[in-house]
């Protein structure tokens, strides 16, 4: 197996054992389900690993997103599957440019920041996915800027994320359902910040692992 097959299974077994804390996070103002929803997604790009093994970063990482578009097309399916394929397009133009890993890492966090924010219309500090991702891809920046090798920056960007679903408990939601309880959803986690932190700390976990 290689190292990818094994960061995807680490990641995969993570959001599934979470699938019941997600649910709960967003039954405070959505649907319940997204725990559900991601969980399925996770399985569906394991099942597709022998096709992935073998392509390159970018063309993974595209793959992933019409894979996790097609079988979950939810809210928060659509959304994730946007900042998989806007990093998968940035992969593909820094290909053979010699970037260092924590630099190229932080380019694929801003990347499918973007992504994100362009497909759902929001922005940091609308109790979104997008207020963990935010602090998590300028760290990485930073991270990178400082030269720091990409295990030091995955792990300095996971508590950053982490720090940014805790945030999402003082906010009010804009968009979606979630507006539209947004007393009911005062003092809870967005549960999208949440998956974004746990995804960010299951790949730090992997890439430290010898």
């Amino acid at each position: 197996m290689t190292a990818f097959a094994d960061l995807i299974r680490a990641v995969a077994a993570d959001v599934v054992a979470a699938r019941d804390e997600l649910n709960r996070l967003d039954g405070a103002a959505g649907d319940g389900d997204l725990g559900i929803t991601l969980a399925a997604g996770a399985e569906a790009i394991v099942a597709i690993l022998p096709e992935l093994d073998p392509l390159a970063l970018s063309a993974r990482l595209r793959r992933i997103g019409v894979e996790l578009a097609r079988r979950v097309p939810s809210t928060g399916g659509t959304l994730i599957a946007s900042g998989f394929l806007a990093a998968g397009k940035a992969a593909a133009t820094e290909e053979g440019s010699g970037l260092s890993d924590a630099e190229l890492a932080a380019r694929l966090l801003e990347s499918a920041q973007a992504g994100i924010a362009e497909r759902g219309k929001a922005s940091p500090g609308d109790k979104t996915m997008l207020d963990a991702l935010d602090p998590a891809a300028r760290e990485m920046r930073e991270a990178a800027e400082a030269r720091l090798a990409l295990e030091d920056g995955l792990r300095l960007a996971a508590a950053a994320a982490a720090r940014g679903a805790e945030a999402t408990a003082a906010m009010v939601p804009k968009h979606g359902r979630a507006a539209w309880l947004a007393e009911r959803s005062a003092g809870h986690e967005d549960a999208g910040a949440r998956a974004i932190a746990l995804f960010l700390a299951s790949i730090a976990r992997a890439a430290a692992v010898p």
